[in-house]
């Protein structure tokens, strides 16, 4: 376990989302209010639909 957790906040955007992921060799992350308590948690797979969503 770390103790030095990375977080999102409620309002992160997607991109900010992908990039934390990707920089921090994680999986998901927790996701927090701003009083700092965790609300849920995003992960890769809950992105994965925009990556195969058509565009246009």
């Amino acid at each position: 376990m770390r103790r030095d957790v990375v977080t999102v906040a409620e309002d992160c955007t997607y991109d900010e989302v992908v990039r934390l992921l990707t920089g921090h060799r994680v999986s998901a992350l927790p996701v927090v209010d701003r009083f700092g308590h965790v609300r849920g948690v995003v992960s890769e797979a809950d992105l994965l639909p925009r990556l195969e969503a058509p565009t246009g």
